[in-house]
């Protein structure tokens, strides 16, 4: 039986998560109502969802016993009785059960689609407070001034591992342009490169930089051309086809360059060299360029 994880691999919001990766509600219920997943696998979405590990089994039994007692949800669940007395207030109050006037007293959980899609809205207000308090935090940081020495001061070879901050350098990067940013790669990487520091792009465009692009192992395209030139919404841009295999590197004005150590992943997989060294970041400017003239427009 298929997981929910390889159904919907973004199953539920997490604390670090953004807007994009939050779960459609629709197929979220469609989920939780589906036959064939077991115990387990619905205790590890209510987890998912800010639920303790009782508050998500003294859930699951209220919903499979419908209206039912304390003593058969004790039972049920395997969480002991005075527990499940401590877990029921705070399931009410998420809007989960509701209690039923008698003796003795019955509880029932209320209509599951209203109540998850609560949670869910509930975890992506909290989520959109995190982000703009740590957007705020970052600005002021920035803001600050550091006694940071500037890079182009000495040269600096930095072998970068891991993928979060090859991406960071590769935006810094951009951002730094002022005259130029030449990238060569293939056609995976390089959309990967637009697609995500389109404003890094843009920005380096405002303040007169050229954005000159190589695509490896293909033959001239129109249409690749065109989708480029939209995606940065700019005449700044030039692109070019080189049939042949060639080195993949980024670079700045001269001044700084970023270089892919291995070509079989996408950007971020595999380690990167960054280095702002004058004389290494000649000869890629000397192959660059001998690589722009046999190039195809």
């Amino acid at each position: 039986m298929r997981t929910p994880q390889t159904l919907f691999p973004l199953v539920v919001p997490h604390a670090r998560a953004t807007k994009r990766e939050f779960l459609n509600i629709n197929s979220y219920i469609k989920i939780y109502q589906a036959l064939g997943m077991s115990k387990d696998e619905n205790t590890n979405l209510l987890l998912g969802l800010g639920l303790s590990l009782n508050q998500a089994r003294v859930y699951l039994a209220i919903l499979k016993l419908e209206k039912t007692t304390v003593g058969q949800v004790a039972k049920f669940s395997k969480v002991r009785r005075e527990d499940v007395y401590r877990v029921l207030p705070s399931l009410e109050k998420m809007g989960l059960i509701e209690r039923l006037l008698g003796k003795p007293t019955e509880v029932r959980a209320t209509l599951i689609s209203n109540s998850l899609a609560s949670l869910v809205t509930e975890e992506k207000n909290r989520s959109d407070e995190r982000l703009m308090g740590m957007k705020s935090m970052v600005q002021k940081l920035s803001l600050t001034e550091w006694k940071q020495s500037p890079p182009e001061k000495e040269s600096i070879y930095i072998l970068i591992a891991e993928k979060k901050a090859i991406w960071a350098k590769t935006a810094e990067l951009i951002n730094n342009s002022e005259k130029e940013v030449g990238l060569i790669a293939d056609k995976v990487r390089i959309a990967q490169v637009l697609a995500n520091f389109p404003d890094e792009h843009k920005h380096a465009i405002k303040k007169g930089a050229q954005i000159r692009l190589i695509f490896e192992g293909e033959s001239p395209d129109i249409l690749l051309k065109e989708k480029v030139r939209k995606l940065i919404g700019s005449a700044s841009v030039s692109v070019k086809f080189h049939r042949e295999p060639l080195n993949h590197f980024i670079m700045s004005d001269d001044k700084e360059a970023l270089i892919t150590t291995s070509k079989e992943d996408g950007l971020g997989e595999s380690p990167s060299l960054w280095t702002n060294n004058s004389n290494l970041i000649g000869v890629l400017r000397t192959g660059f360029e001998s690589d722009w003239k046999k190039a195809e427009s």
